[in-house]
């Protein structure tokens, strides 16, 4: 059963999230040359050891990781498509509960890794505080997460009565605004995980070449790992589009149209991204147009990336990586405007040829 949940669950939680890794990655390890690499990850691993606030910015951070988990699995473990993990429920509790801790130690391998290296760092400058709270919380954590999938799964066959309330109020929902509706009702961890991953990398960003002064292609970079933030996100709206929303198909509504809104949900759902644009730039004009304009190209060629790959996940994140580095040369080389603006303008003119010609409810079936 082990065997088959890691290549299930493990395998694709890691696949979903392969754009969030990736940036982490370079986060990491990128940003600085091969000389300093070992002395800014040390300073960067001190720096958490080292005081309460280093250790409240980890512990957040493993916490906020843990919660995507949580719900990861439990939007899983409600789907028809992994039933067969019901049959566990018939082993006894303690082998249940090992059976989630050993799972939850291969998707909690990035957090594991860091764990070790901490501690090794603590024990070095005889931090034996911070070794008994970094302890202390990850068992919390992995536990704690055990446990409340072993309550799903063994307990899930009694469901809570729900009272409905209703207020007699009715509002009619635009077209437009079914996706995001989507996000803030059946999404709103994913939308806010979302959001506060790419602030965080686009501040970090900011904050690791500060240096450089008031460049734009900081800021590009910058909304770079931003849009990659939002991979995810947009492989779902296009799930909800395909698994409920095929029929409109069939309606008097024209491609253009179609595109048209598609940029209007990636605008609106930018608009954090946006705020900070608009700090970051000191209200210049230039760099915000282009901020703009090469925040909504990056969300147009994923939404073409996922048509081209057939929503294909490992076809999705291959090309994510290959976008990565294409779009970060033309940041660096200067060519930003005319990246952002034959990216954008590929992406409308495959979407208005290829729309009628696939149908990605009929590929996932």
């Amino acid at each position: 059963m082990l065997k088959l949940l890691i290549n299930t669950l493990s395998k694709e939680f890691y696949q979903q999230h392969a754009g969030f890794f990736l940036v982490g990655i370079y986060m990491l390890f990128g940003i600085v040359e091969p000389s300093q690499l070992l002395s800014y990850q040390t300073a960067l691993l001190l720096a958490g050891v080292s005081s309460p606030i280093g250790m409240a910015v980890v512990f957040v951070s493993w916490l906020l990781y843990a919660t995507k988990v949580h719900f990861f699995i439990k939007q899983k473990l409600a789907s028809a498509r992994y039933n067969f993990i019901k049959e566990s429920a018939a082993l006894e509790k303690n082998l249940q509960l090992k059976l989630w801790v050993k799972l939850y130690f291969t998707i909690l391998l990035p957090i594991i890794i860091y764990v070790f290296l901490l501690i090794a760092l603590s024990i070095y400058h005889h931090f034996f505080i911070s070794i008994a709270f970094i302890l202390i919380v990850f068992s919390l954590i992995i536990f704690g997460l055990s446990w409340f999938t072993y309550q799903s799964v063994a307990l899930g066959f009694l469901k809570k009565e729900r009272q409905i309330v209703s207020v007699g109020l009715k509002v009619k929902k635009a077209f437009i605004s079914w996706p995001l509706f989507h996000l803030l009702k059946e999404q709103p961890l994913m939308l806010l995980m979302c959001k506060v991953l790419s602030l965080i990398f686009f501040k970090g960003m900011l904050w690791m070449f500060a240096d450089v002064g008031n460049d734009i292609r900081v800021i590009l970079v910058a909304l770079l790992a931003s849009v990659l933030c939002h991979a995810v996100l947009v492989f779902t709206l296009i799930k909800f589009e395909t698994e409920f929303l095929n029929f409109n198909k069939s309606l008097q509504i024209s491609v253009i149209k179609r595109m048209l809104n598609w940029l209007l949900v990636f605008a609106i759902i930018l608009i954090p991204e946006w705020i900070f644009l608009i700090m970051a730039a000191h209200l210049n004009l230039c760099a915000i147009a282009n901020g703009i304009l090469f925040g909504i190209a990056g969300l147009s060629f994923l939404l073409t990336l996922l048509y081209i790959v057939r929503l294909n996940m490992d076809n999705y994140l291959k090309w994510l990586l290959f976008f990565f580095f294409i779009a970060m040369w033309s940041i660096l080389g200067h060519y930003y405007l005319f990246f952002s603006l034959v990216l954008l303008g590929s992406c409308i003119l495959y979407y208005f040829i290829m729309f009628n010609r696939i149908d990605l409810k009929g590929i996932e079936e």
